[in-house]
């Protein structure tokens, strides 16, 4: 009979509670492998044990944010009928996964855009969020309801988007809760509205 594990499943989710606390807080920077112990009520060898170190740690946190964004976003049925329908959903879904996880949120965005803390995996499982809306703009441009617009430089206007959303909710700049789907429902369809017409051209200055 093996030895059982000294950490199991319910340590490392403790670990990972106070870490994302302390990280949604200060920041990385105010994260130790001593505090995060100290807070979850265990000790510095259950981090080393379970995550390697305080890297290791973090990386994980990075990996929870990364996985709630693509379970999220995958989760929007695709509409054969009318993409254009789809983002609605696509936004709300967006908004869902940085709630729940809105201590990892912001570290999330700059790992995911820094991409010096991060994996492969973790940088492909945040990209299937990304590669999701990407889908439903090139069903849009192949159905003729986004005339001439790049799909990933579109998907990537409308991450800008919903990134300037979830930071202000985050940062309670919306009055009530309540109105917040509004609010990104209303932004969301605008650019899509904007979509539509034919792709502007700008002569050089």
């Amino acid at each position: 009979m093996g030895r059982p594990k000294e950490h199991g499943t319910a340590t490392r989710q403790a670990l990972l509670d106070a870490a994302a606390t302390i990280v949604g807080a200060e920041g990385e920077d105010a994260v130790t492998v001593r505090r995060v112990a100290d807070a979850a009520g265990t000790t510095t060898r259950a981090v080393y044990s379970l995550f390697g170190d305080k890297d290791g740690m973090l990386r994980a946190l990075f990996s929870v944010a990364a996985d709630t964004m693509r379970r999220h976003h995958e989760a929007v049925p695709v509409d054969s009928d009318d993409p254009t329908r789809e983002f609605p959903s696509l936004a709300l879904a967006y908004r869902a996964a940085a709630l729940e996880q809105p201590n990892l949120y912001q570290m999330w965005f700059e790992r995911l855009f820094t991409n010096a803390e991060a994996d492969r995996s973790e940088l492909e499982t945040s990209m299937r969020a990304f590669e999701r809306v990407v889908d439903t703009v090139g069903r849009c441009v192949s159905s003729g309801h986004f005339p001439g617009r790049d799909p990933a430089a579109t998907a990537l206007q409308l991450f800008a988007l919903v990134h300037g959303m979830a930071s202000l909710e985050l940062g309670c700049f919306f009055n009530e809760a309540r109105s917040a789907p509004a609010a990104w429902v209303d932004a969301v369809t605008a650019a899509v509205d904007g979509y539509r017409r034919p792709l502007a051209t700008h002569a050089a200055a």
